[in-house]
């Protein structure tokens, strides 16, 4: 005879266990589903709409710090600018928080080992480096915005040094996610599995070297500091920037005008060099325009359910189905920017493709997260074998449902962020301007003023068929 209690609450504990989720629909939906409709009424130009639709959330849960950036993301779009800077820096704060407690760490742990009976996304959120970094982005955007350039200085410097320390933990990290427990031969077959069905993710990341280190923000904090008369600084970072993304036509005239600022000769030369062009002499009775140009929305992961062979502890060979999560591996459909002042037409050149970023730091946890699956495959076998005995054939199709329902795979990630970012920088005669906007199909006409000694920003994103700016004068 079926014990109902008991099979009840061994499901109820199953779930409960599976990290506390902040919602139960993290059990049952992915991610990337349950955010489709906001993103379909950003790429219509509804920022303003999809805002009421972000996730509740509250500190604790587990999606807090991921809903936050989500909804300072929108609101900037939006023009809502004092409710996305509550959002970013309540995410900030709560990250910091994190940091900062061990028993926080310990809760992760027990929700880790909780989410083997459902799976990775009821599981507490682990911002990646390059999300950190975009959080610290935008908040320099919103003291910006707001006329505080030394803001804006500190969320650079604060976002430079989450790519520093991420970089010297890198190999560390990826260690340890190569070496958690994980029978050795069902997490080769999963790896066989996966290269098998999923799509190689190497096309998508391209040239990337890792998921974290981002040329966009090295050259957006090169501008402030040069705007703020801290030309060592501003050289740092353009040379950071010019790292990883030597061919940006941006970085290359800010290490040439650096260069000439900076005024040495052997500086001069071996900046050519790098460059492949002479430096051009300092313009007079002229200001800097730069443009930042963000476009589109960085893809949703998906879900793969592959079925994957296991042998089990009597001999036999049961065929289990697996979630992983990976990208489709098609590039999203972006240009460059067309800026045209007077006369002058010129473009935009890439800094960084957020999409390749996302798509390496995806790589490197996998390894973490075939370790898990491995584990959950097990704990999830043992579940329905206790239900099956407590249960009989009832137990064992209720627990067997519950296992099939609950093997989403975990494709949480900052789904607000653009896909790809760009840049044009140039020197304009001091006065106003007409600066004319072109992407596609979408075109704007936007009206500013050059001041001679001083660098004007103009913010622009494109989604869908339309373009939202911000000037901001530095």
């Amino acid at each position: 005879m079926l014990r109902f209690p008991r099979l009840a609450a061994l499901l109820l504990v199953s779930a409960l266990l599976g990290g506390c989720a902040s919602h139960w629909q993290d059990i049952f939906v992915s991610y990337s589903d349950q955010m489709a409709p906001l993103r379909n009424q950003l790429l219509l130009g509804h920022a303003a709409e999809a805002l009421p639709a972000v996730r509740e959330s509250t500190q604790g849960d587990d999606s807090y710090v991921l809903d936050r950036l989500e909804q300072g993301r929108i609101a900037w779009l939006a023009g809502q600018d004092t409710g996305s800077k509550q959002a970013f820096t309540a995410a900030d704060s709560r990250l910091e928080w994190e940091d900062n407690q061990a028993q926080y760490r310990l809760s992760q742990g027990l929700g880790q080992a909780g989410s083997l009976l459902t799976n990775d996304q009821s599981m507490a959120y682990l911002t990646p480096d390059y999300e950190r970094t975009m959080l610290h982005h935008y908040l320099a955007l919103n003291y910006l915005q707001r006329g505080d350039a030394d803001g804006a200085l500190v969320e650079v410097r604060r976002a430079n040094q989450v790519q520093e320390r991420a970089l010297k933990a890198r190999a560390g990290e990826l260690n340890k996610a190569r070496e958690k427990g994980a029978e050795a031969t069902t997490e080769r077959e999963m790896r066989q599995m996966m290269s098998h069905g999923a799509p190689d993710l190497d096309r998508l990341i391209g040239q990337v070297k890792n998921g974290f280190q981002n040329a966009y923000t090295f050259y957006f904090s090169g501008v402030l500091y040069e705007a703020a008369g801290d030309l060592n600084d501003a050289w740092v970072d353009y040379q950071r920037g010019y790292q990883i993304a030597p061919d940006n036509q941006s970085l290359q005239d800010a290490l040439l005008r650096l260069a000439r600022l900076r005024g040495s000769a052997d500086e001069i030369r071996e900046t050519e060099k790098k460059v492949g062009r002479k430096a051009p002499p300092l313009a007079k009775d002229q200001g800097q325009l730069v443009v930042l140009f963000e476009d589109g929305l960085i893809p949703a992961r998906r879900e793969l359910f592959l079925p994957l062979p296991i042998a089990t502890s009597r001999g036999d060979f049961r065929t289990f189905t697996v979630a992983i999560p990976y990208y489709d591996n098609r590039a999203s459909q972006t240009g460059p920017l067309v800026v045209s002042v007077g006369k002058r037409i010129e473009q935009t050149s890439e800094l960084v493709r957020l999409e390749a970023l996302a798509a390496k730091d995806l790589q490197e946890r996998l390894p973490g997260m075939l370790t898990r699956q491995a584990l959950r495959l097990v704990a999830k076998e043992q579940l329905r074998h206790t239900a099956a005995k407590e249960g009989g054939d009832v137990g064992n199709i209720l627990v067997g449902i519950f296992n099939i329902l609950s093997e989403r795979a975990d494709t949480r990630s900052w789904l607000t962020l653009p896909a790809l970012a760009s840049s044009w920088q140039g020197m304009l005669p001091a006065g106003e301007v007409q600066l004319t906007l072109g992407a596609g199909g979408a075109q704007r006409q936007v009206p500013l003023t050059i001041h001679k000694g001083h660098t004007t920003l103009v913010w622009v994103q494109r989604l869908g068929a339309g373009l939202t700016t911000r000037v901001m004068p530095l």
